[in-house]
């Protein structure tokens, strides 16, 4: 988990507290300076009380009081502090929030104790997860333990509470029990055993009852590692320091690894502040933007410094090949390429597939022509999609995905037995979609996150994952009870837990009277924004009018119309397309036409290729969770192309970028960019290992200046939907 140059982060920093006494100090952690440490000057009564105990969670530092008495009833106070590093007494900094928690709130109300240990609840051992807190009591037989979920925002009864109510029922480790040193590092927990020789890793999977889950990623003995040392992570990195040595060594990460410590890095003597009963506590602020960096194209600090809105609008079930594969028909080498040089991959007459009795090859739907003769309707009913689906489709033969085949993309009419699959849409068909692309930058090198349907497509997007799911579950009982369970975090929920509150989802249409994305991937897991979702809830027609006076918030996500009376807006196979066309214009003409217009990136995607034909083969992958597998599926496999067009007046015209680097963008990758973009540290993402090594494409932002030309363009017709006049 080595950063490049490209995307080094800002400073981190080290809290180094005395034990004996409420002196603290504060160190600029910066692996590539000539220094390690790098003192910060702080006022000459900077103190804080040495009995609490502090951690970051999110953004944010949590310090929390030994066992003390409130009106007669014994818990902890505890403090939200916005850590500042500027500041001359950061640790006693105003407090966002602040009150106690009854010891009852960790313990329950059935036992008094879980140990032999006298001293049991004196202090309160809690342990950072990304965005959620781990309690535990650590006893010789049992790790007793429970998940809370973080929200700064704290709203259950108007009572201020960070952690306001448990993620996970108390339930017990059966590996890890007192004398376990527990480091989270991301998505994982480094388990130093009581002999402080051997270790465990764990992956930390919040959806999970037991969400250290068993098997662990790696374990075994340290024999680099100095059992008199203490370890501490400091984000991406492990802080390895020996005060009675006076030296420390600083390693790198990489849970693939079999012993996880990587270097060491960096190495050397230890600042004369940091004793031997210090307690050491590494913080992670936002990253900023490097003004040096920022008027250079192609990097995220320029895309930071001229972007200001990110609007994403994920539609359905098309593949590139089907939409978007006759872009440069004609093989144009005007294109400005990004990532590689190669030609635009587009479609050919010449690909094929066999259903066993003939070949049917790739054509144009009514030969690429508009007309009111007929409705733009290429496939009338909807290929089957679902895993087993695509992986057949994908692997005509034998071994396939299980023998890690190449996928040879032979099998759609085979599994379909409709040869609707092989045909396709001209740009002439398609002038919206094509006419963005065209006129600023897609991606021919994007892939969906996965083969499988809508659900777990659009969770990848989201929250990095399937949630090790397989199929959709957009209906009936699971799908209207899916908030009441656990799950793996989205994107909006690492926001939250940064502070990141400017942030919207707009709907076209209830699906089963609910707002389908903040039904299976939000709700839940932020309970200040379920408390009130209309601030963060509005619809389609509500966007257009914030585009339009210059009201977006920072991000704004897009659901189609799925089901519509006047047509379905999504893409989806079985519909009409030109609804779609003209719903995806009017959001472009409602960003362009609005005073935000030169700040304001609009990508345009697909969560699926929904079983119709695409000729590139899909990548494997990094697996999401190391421990995720379903019916043989480990989600390692990426599934087939989907066109992905980003509009923005710093984009080049008729740029076509590919990721540098063997992995190929898929929909985490958009994620990936909205977090760097937001300048959140990944090690505080918690969204799993796919988005974690998933290529972002801030170099697609190539231009000096901010174009002034930007296309009218004008959507098809069809004879359902003629020509507006």
């Amino acid at each position: 988990m080595t950063l490049s140059p490209q995307r080094k982060p800002s400073y981190d920093f080290l809290i180094c507290r005395n034990q004996q006494d409420d002196t603290y100090a504060l160190y600029r952690v910066d692996p590539h300076a000539a220094e390690l440490f790098s003192p910060i000057p702080l006022s000459a009564d900077a103190s804080f009380d040495h009995s609490w105990r502090m951690a970051q969670v999110g953004g944010y530092l949590l310090q929390w009081s030994p066992l003390c008495k409130l009106h007669g009833e014994e818990g902890y106070r505890f403090n939200l502090v916005a850590f500042n590093p500027e500041d001359v007494n950061p640790l006693s900094g105003p407090a966002i929030e602040s009150g106690f928690w009854k010891k009852t709130k960790f313990w329950g109300n059935y036992r008094h104790s879980y140990s032999s240990n006298p001293d049991e609840g004196q202090t309160l051992d809690l342990t950072p997860m990304t965005s959620f807190i781990l309690s535990m009591i650590p006893a010789k037989g049992r790790g007793t333990f429970e998940l809370w979920n973080f929200d700064p925002q704290g709203i259950v009864d108007f009572k201020p509470d960070p952690l306001p109510a448990p993620y996970s029922p108390q339930n017990g480790f059966p590996r890890i029990k007192s004398g376990h040193t527990l480091i989270p590092i991301g998505n994982y927990v480094l388990d130093r055993l009581p002999d402080r020789k051997s270790f465990r890793l764990w992956s930390f999977d919040p959806q999970l009852e037991t969400p250290l889950s068993l098997p662990a990623v790696q374990e075994g003995n340290w024999d680099k590692v100095d059992e008199s040392s203490e370890l501490t992570a400091i984000g991406a990195h492990v802080l390895e320091w020996n005060a009675a040595k006076g030296h420390f060594r600083l390693w790198g990460f990489d849970p693939q690894q079999s012993d996880v410590l990587i270097g060491p890095v960096r190495e050397g003597k230890l600042p004369s502040g940091i004793a031997a009963d210090a307690m050491l506590t590494g913080y992670q602020p936002r990253i900023p933007v490097q003004a040096q960096r920022a008027d250079t194209p192609g990097n995220i600090d320029f895309m930071r410094s001229k972007i200001k809105h990110v609007v994403y609008y994920m539609l359905e079930s098309r593949s590139f090949d089907n939409v978007c594969g006759w872009l440069y028909e004609n093989g144009n080498q005007d294109c400005h390429y990004i990532g590689s040089q190669e030609p635009f991959d587009g479609t050919s007459r010449e690909y094929f597939n066999d259903d066993g009795d003939s070949r049917v090859f790739v054509s144009k739907f009514q030969a690429g022509e508009l007309s009111t003769e007929y409705n733009l309707v290429a496939l009338d009913q909807d290929p089957f999609h679902d895993t087993t689906d695509n992986l057949q489709q994908m692997f005509s033969e034998e071994p396939g995905y299980w023998g890690r085949a190449t996928p040879d993309m032979g099998g759609y009419i085979l599994n379909n037995a409709n040869p609707q699959v092989m045909e396709t849409f001209s740009p002439a068909q398609l002038p919206i979609l094509n006419g963005l692309a065209r006129h600023f930058g897609i991606s021919d090198r994007w892939f969906c996150s996965m083969p499988g349907g809508t659900d777990v497509n659009r969770a990848f997007s989201v929250t990095g994952s399937a949630f090790n799911m397989l199929g959709t579950w957009e209906g009936g009982s699971i799908y209207a009870n899916w908030p009441e369970s656990s799950h793996r975090q989205s994107i909006w929920k690492t926001l939250w837990s940064q502070g990141i509150t400017d942030w919207k989802i707009y709907n076209s249409v209830l699906w089963e009277n609910v707002v389908f994305t903040y039904q299976l991937y939000l709700q839940g897991q932020v309970p200040s924004v379920d408390a009130n979702p209309t601030q963060f809830l509005s619809s389609i027609d509500q966007f257009k009018q914030d585009a339009r006076h210059g009201n977006l918030p920072a991000f704004s996500y897009l659901e189609p119309a799925w089901i519509a009376p006047k047509g379905a807006t999504s893409y989806h196979p079985g519909g009409d397309l030109v609804p779609g066309e003209r719903e995806l214009n009017e959001i472009y003409e409602a960003i362009k036409s609005g005073p935000g217009w030169e700040s304001t990136l609009l990508v345009v995607t697909f969560d699926k290729n929904g079983g119709i034909y695409d000729h590139v083969a899909p990548p494997y992958a990094r697996k999401p969770w190391p421990n995720d597998l379903n019916n043989g599926f480990a989600y390692d496999l990426m599934g087939p192309r989907v066109p992905t067009i980003m509009v923005s007046p710093w984009i080049r015209e008729q740029t076509v970028v590919r990721a540098e680097g063997d992995t190929p963008f898929d929909s985490t990758s958009f994620a990936a960019t909205l977090l760097d973009w937001f300048g959140v540290p990944k090690p505080l993402w918690g969204l799993g290992d796919r988005i974690d090594t998933a290529p972002t494409f801030e170099t697609v932002f190539q231009a000096d200046q901010a174009r002034t030309d930007a296309p009218t363009l004008t959507p098809p017709y069809d004879k359902s939907f003629p020509p507006k006049g």
